[in-house]
Order: C-alpha cells, then sequence, then structure tokens
C-alpha cells in the first residue's frame, strides 16, 4: 500500500470510529464523496488538494453542517426508522442536486426542509411544511 491509500484509510477509518454516523460498511460511500469533494474544491478553487485537505474540508463543510441539521425535528420525525449514514448520503444528493436546479448554493437547512416535505413520514412532512412557509415569509 502506496503512502497515499495509507493516508485515505487511516482518515476514513478516523471519520468511521470518530462519528456515531458511519459504520465499516460505509467506507466506499465515504471515500467517493471524499474523492467527489477532492475534485470540485480543487477544480473550483484550481489546486491541487491532498487527501487530507479533502478530508478536513469535507469534515468542516458537509459532515459537520449536515450532521447538525439532521438532529433537528424535522428530520428526526420525517425520517425516525432510516439509519443515519444512509440519510446523510441521500442529504448530500438531494442537497447537490437542489444547488444544481437553482444554479447557486443551496442553505443545508432548506435542503433538508425540502426532501422532508418531499419523503418523510407525514408528521416530519406537516412540521417541514410548517418551517419552510415560515422561513419563505
Amino acid at each position: 500500500m502506496d503512502k497515499q491509500e495509507r493516508i485515505k484509510k487511516e482518515n476514513i477509518e478516523y471519520i468511521i470510529n470518530n462519528s456515531d454516523m458511519f459504520r465499516e460498511e460505509d467506507k466506499n460511500r465515504l471515500t467517493s464523496h471524499i474523492e467527489g469533494h477532492m475534485y470540485f474544491l480543487g477544480k473550483n478553487l484550481n489546486i491541487n488538494l491532498t487527501w487530507d485537505d479533502a478530508a478536513f474540508s469535507w469534515m468542516e463543510n458537509i459532515y459537520q453542517p449536515l450532521a447538525q441539521v439532521m438532529e433537528t425535528l424535522p428530520a428526526q420525525l420525517s425520517f425516525p426508522h432510516r439509519r443515519k449514514a444512509d440519510l446523510f448520503f441521500e442529504l448530500c444528493d438531494h442537497l447537490y442536486y437542489m444547488s444544481i436546479q437553482r444554479q447557486k448554493e443551496v442553505d443545508v437547512y432548506e435542503a433538508v426542509l425540502d426532501y422532508s416535505v418531499r419523503f418523510g413520514e407525514p408528521l416530519g412532512k406537516f412540521v417541514a411544511k410548517v418551517l419552510s412557509a415560515h422561513k419563505a415569509a
């Protein structure tokens, strides 16, 4: 295993061991997410990032904000039986596609409300609709 692969492995293991969200089975999806983040960040900033830089940026800018919003009432009520990691990856995709559709960066909370309204359990949908309408007002 070369140095770069060892660093990737260590970073992914750190994320798995230090979050209550991810398990060993999420290793490939986590790696893909961080690699995608590394690609887009490097493309947008026109720089070559190290894996460590990309993993740190992903933790600070993707994981932490989304994990915090996943603890809000609408998300909790909308997806009570979903495994956290599965919901996290679904929300990441939803956030990405909303941003493409609107051609601008979408707020994480707004994306979670939208996802809750579209795909959540009835009580969560209701709460998300009320909060979405309140936010728009």
